[in-house]
């Protein structure tokens, strides 16, 4: 009896221990969330995709916003490029001005002027009447008028220079430089949380990060030349205005003066073109469906970005095309 009561002790035992066991990892230990996982994932590659895009955008927006004219534009003709040590772009090429174009312009005018006077001399006849010694005095006075033309025109370019450069101070000190305009409601912001809608904008968002760095190289790089360019064609100018003297080379005068006044008017389409950018991707914002909040849905996003990233590429051509569309204004 003693060991009958024993073993069903032992076994009453060995079921209560695995009963409480069964309960323990039934009910004591937590079931694997596998879904749960996944959707942690999901969450956090999201966030980063679109923490990263969001990120560039708005890098970009402010880099768009730091384009302005940097100083180029609006200074001054002395200053439009700066010095190294003590010479400077513009002591530069007055200097070559002075002692290298200016001798060469004038030798031009004299080699025009003895022309014009054999012209003259064979129309005269031998007792010198009037109306030849008139051409002679009218010779001399068109003489001492492009002579001093000449002599001056390194100022003369100067001051025309300045009466455009009083037209973009008027446009700046009215509408600021393109900078001051507030480009944060601009910027693309996406709450999408498809990984493949956001690996889409992220694509976009690399590629129009590209162009904004291109549009904003094309911007200094145009506003230098433009400047380089001035300094020389100033440099320059007694060659071509010593040529206005004869009726066969005038032409090529009047057409430099053209070309000059065309590249000065240039700075004044660039800084309008810089100001006006921002107030375009405004209208793009306002066009937008669902404007003023955040995007949603894969189609409204990719079609923004891809809005967004035309007008770069806009700016960047019409940078390229302001010299072009100022001679066309002048005609030249």
């Amino acid at each position: 009896m003693t060991t009958l009561a024993h073993s069903r002790k032992r076994a009453f035992l060995i079921a209560f221990a695995a009963t409480l066991a069964f309960c323990v990892l039934m009910f004591g230990i937590p079931h694997f969330a596998w879904a749960s996982i996944a959707d942690d994932i999901n969450e956090w590659l999201c966030g980063l995709l679109r923490d990263a895009c969001n990120w560039m955008f708005s890098k970009q927006v402010a880099m768009l916003s730091s384009i302005g004219y940097d100083g180029i534009l609006g200074a001054g003709f002395e200053t439009m490029i700066g010095s190294s040590g003590t010479t400077s772009m513009y002591s530069l090429v007055r200097g070559v001005w002075q002692v290298a174009i200016l001798p060469i312009g004038c030798g031009v005018l004299s080699f025009v002027f003895t022309i014009r006077l054999i012209q003259i001399s064979q129309r005269m006849d031998g007792n010198a009447q009037m109306p030849g010694v008139k051409e002679v005095v009218f010779l001399l006075v068109f003489f001492a008028v492009f002579l001093f033309l000449i002599q001056n025109s390194f100022d003369l370019m100067a001051s025309l220079y300045e009466v455009t450069r009083k037209a973009i101070t008027s446009i700046t000190s009215m509408f600021g430089t393109g900078g001051t305009i507030d480009l944060t409601a601009v910027s693309i912001v996406t709450t999408e949380d498809d990984v493949a809608a956001l690996l889409a904008m992220l694509i976009v968002s690399l590629i129009s990060w590209v162009v904004v760095l291109v549009a904003y190289i094309v911007a200094l790089v145009v506003s230098w030349a433009r400047a380089i360019q001035l300094y020389l064609m100033a440099a320059f100018s007694p060659i071509p205005l010593s040529l206005m003297g004869t009726e066969s080379t005038r032409q090529i005068g009047i057409g430099y003066i053209k070309n000059f006044i065309a590249v000065c008017l240039a700075g004044v389409i660039i800084l309008v073109l810089l100001i006006s950018f921002p107030i375009v991707l405004g209208g793009l914002q306002g066009a937008s469906p669902g404007a003023g909040a955040a995007i949603d849905g894969i189609a409204q996003g990719l079609t923004y970005a891809l809005k967004y990233l035309a007008m770069c590429i806009l700016l960047i051509l019409s940078l390229v095309k302001s010299g072009a569309w100022a001679r066309d204004i002048v005609g030249s």
